[in-house]
């Protein structure tokens, strides 16, 4: 437009429009800047994120010290998509006979008797549209803290990892495996 007339249409002519025009493009800039933020951070940092479970449980006693395999209790993580949470079942094969006078054993020795696992939580979670198979990864050898971090350091369950598309591709890259998107979306 002739002398800058098209200008003056965007500008606005009172100090109220001008404050208006700043808070909108600032309010804009904001929301790009938190939105973008909100949407590459983790909801929960690695470490932070431990659920209260019903029973205490050390991984660094049993997969530490005592060295006992993963999928000696996770058995499901050799024939199905997930790991599972061990029945109790498996926990007594060695408390049943194990005279240990704490009470986070008594706990569970009572547990197992009266039929009572309670409610355990989660402790990794993967968007609904994302497909993992534990049995998949386990058939290649894949050592569970390639993915799960050391947790044999750990007495309570903590997200050691923050599961972003980044992390499983690279992954995938380095091995070699599938980096199709339907060998993961569903």
């Amino acid at each position: 437009m002739e002398n800058g007339r098209w200008v003056s249409r965007i500008k606005p002519r009172s100090a109220i429009g001008r404050a208006f025009l700043k808070g909108g493009i600032l309010l804009f800039a904001g929301l790009l800047f938190f939105g973008g933020y909100f949407y590459y951070a983790p909801i929960f940092p690695p470490g932070k994120y431990a659920p209260q479970q019903p029973y205490e449980y050390s991984h660094k006693l049993h997969a530490g010290d005592l060295g006992i395999n993963c999928q000696y209790c996770h058995i499901y993580a050799k024939k199905a998509e997930f790991a599972g949470v061990p029945p109790f079942s498996k926990c007594m094969n060695c408390h049943v006979n194990l005279s240990i006078n704490k009470p986070s054993v008594k706990a569970i020795q009572k547990a197992y008797e009266e039929k009572n696992m309670g409610r355990w939580t989660r402790v990794y979670n993967l968007p609904d549209h994302v497909w993992f198979s534990h049995k998949r990864h386990v058939s290649k050898n894949i050592d569970c803290a390639a993915c799960h971090g050391p947790v044999e350091t750990l007495v309570v369950s903590t997200e050691n990892r923050v599961f972003r598309m980044g992390f499983c591709v690279r992954c995938h890259q380095e091995r070699g495996a599938s980096t199709d998107c339907w060998a993961c979306h569903t």
